[in-house]
């Protein structure tokens, strides 16, 4: 399995909201590569997943990178949940 690394993370959790956006990571995979701006979300019922950064083009929304790999996808959304969890005392 490829070394996936937090390498920032930038908190924007709104107070009072149920769910949505917590927070961007900055993550690196093995040495081949650093995805920047990766979303972490919060749903309504308390979980966490990850969503890759997207792009606007006029009336367009697309994301430029897309994990093909189900295990590097669940291995990114559990570094980043981790980091968040450890660093800002979520359990």
């Amino acid at each position: 399995m490829i070394e996936v690394e937090v390498l920032k993370f930038y908190p924007f959790e709104l107070p009072g909201r149920r769910g949505g956006l917590v927070g961007y990571a900055d993550v690196r995979i093995g040495d081949l590569l650093i995805i920047r701006s990766v979303k972490l979300m919060k749903n309504r019922h308390g979980g966490y997943y990850v969503q890759m950064p997207d792009v606007f083009r006029a009336d367009r929304v697309f994301e430029p990178v897309e994990i093909i790999s189900k295990d590097l996808m669940s291995e990114i959304r559990r570094k980043v949940v981790d980091f968040y969890r450890e660093r800002y005392k979520i359990s």
